[in-house]
């Protein structure tokens, strides 16, 4: 066989090997941002060591690397050069996800976001209390968090403009977000979340303060829904707009971002003459009552209960 066919030979089985050839490698994943060096990302990740000349050269090739968008590039026992080359030149980027609970604030959001590391950006400007759907999105690395915040207003936007059409009150849909980050905090049983919402319609409707807890913590914790310690009775009169303990009515905004569940429950309530809950002796649910001796003897019922544990 004639020498150059031998190193023709030679030559194609080689690119062959370094194209193709499966490697060894545990599952991982490389963050490529478009601009910077292909060849450099792959080697630090020590993803394809004996063949990432295959980027070396792709590196220089700008109308190939161009076509690569950032991105979070998944990497698999097995892969070859040609393999992952083509996954990122097809934008087969990793999805990950983020799931905001219901009853997170605005500022447990933000916080949420800021802390991941995969989105690129800040948050700026004011966002309104409520107005952010909790869910579960998606997301690719680099993507910004303001864009993660839109999908959240969008979807928002998406159910109240479904659900408007559910309203069995006489509150308008940006009120009944309000009451339903009430409800929100105050049971995560869907069974109640209906029984609260009639509690504080039937209060409006007999100009009754509502007089809930969670409006006084999110005010004495800035917005961000939470404080370290229970409140105490001193706490009753403490000055903020949305202290329902000393003002009329609805607190101006929101005082979390309610989920589809309570934003129903705002739109139709049960029909009950209930005009008080709290816990249940043995908690975790609510006790219902539609008069002041009643809740009185409920809340004696569930001091006793909690003297009786603690003894």
């Amino acid at each position: 066989m004639p020498k150059f066919l031998v190193s023709l030979i030679l030559v194609l089985a080689g690119t062959w090997y370094i194209l193709y050839s499966p490697n060894r490698i545990e599952d991982h994943s490389i963050f490529y941002t478009k601009g910077t060096n292909l060849y450099e990302v792959v080697r630090k990740n020590r993803t394809l060591d004996g063949v990432a000349v295959v980027f070396y050269v792709i590196e220089n090739v700008h109308k190939i690397k161009n076509r690569i968008a950032t991105g979070e590039y998944a990497v698999k026992n097995g892969d070859s050069a040609m393999t992952l080359l083509s996954r990122m030149l097809s934008g087969e980027r990793v999805l990950r996800k983020i799931t905001i609970p219901e009853g997170y604030t605005v500022r447990m959001i933000k916080e949420a976001l800021m802390a991941n590391d995969m989105l690129y950006g800040g948050i700026d400007g004011e966002i309104q209390e409520g107005s952010l759907m909790p869910d579960t999105y998606f997301y690719y690395f680099g993507d910004t968090k303001k864009s993660l915040i839109q999908k959240m207003k969008n979807q928002m936007y998406v159910v109240l403009d479904r659900l408007k059409s559910k309203n069995e009150t006489s509150l308008s849909i940006t009120e009944a977000v309000v009451l339903a980050s009430i409800i929100e905090k105050e049971t995560a049983l869907d069974t109640e979340r209906p029984l609260v919402s009639s509690v504080f319609h039937n209060r409006l409707a007999n100009k009754m303060r509502l007089q809930s807890d969670p409006t006084l913590i999110y005010a004495m914790s800035g917005g961000y829904g939470k404080i370290d310690r229970p409140l105490a009775r001193s706490d009753l009169a403490f000055e903020s707009p949305y202290n329902t303990y000393t003002n009329n009515g609805l607190p101006a905004t929101a005082i979390c971002c309610p989920g589809e569940k309570s934003i129903i429950a705002a739109l139709k309530p049960a029909k009950t003459d209930y005009l008080y809950f709290v816990v249940s002796p043995t908690g975790g649910s609510h006790v219902f009552s539609s008069n002041y001796a009643a809740h009185l003897k409920n809340v004696r019922n569930k001091s006793a209960a909690r003297a009786d544990r603690l003894s």
